[in-house]
């Protein structure tokens, strides 16, 4: 089971960790189980839900389930701070 360690202590991820499990908790912890296997954590995994899905939470929670983890780091990490969007066509 996955446990607010996977936030790390920020605020801002553990914040779409409540909504994603209030949306489908089933589904949270499958994905989020998937994200810190992979290493995706804290600042990462709220800049998936921030600066990827602009805070959409289904969002987040479908590009976890389509795109494999590489997918995602590739989205994520990049050298501004910011994330690149994932929009809705593509999931």
């Amino acid at each position: 089971m996955v446990t607010f360690d996977i936030c790390q202590g920020n605020p801002g991820c553990m914040q779409f960790l409540a909504d994603a499990y209030h949306v489908d908790m089933f589904r949270a912890e499958a994905n989020f189980q998937k994200m810190s296997d992979a290493g995706i954590r804290g600042s990462a995994l709220y800049m998936l839900w921030n600066d990827c899905c602009g805070r959409n939470t289904d969002l987040a929670l479908r590009a976890m389930e389509k795109f494999s983890t590489a997918e995602l780091l590739q989205r994520i990490n990049k050298e501004s701070g910011r994330g690149l969007p994932i929009s809705e066509e593509e999931v």
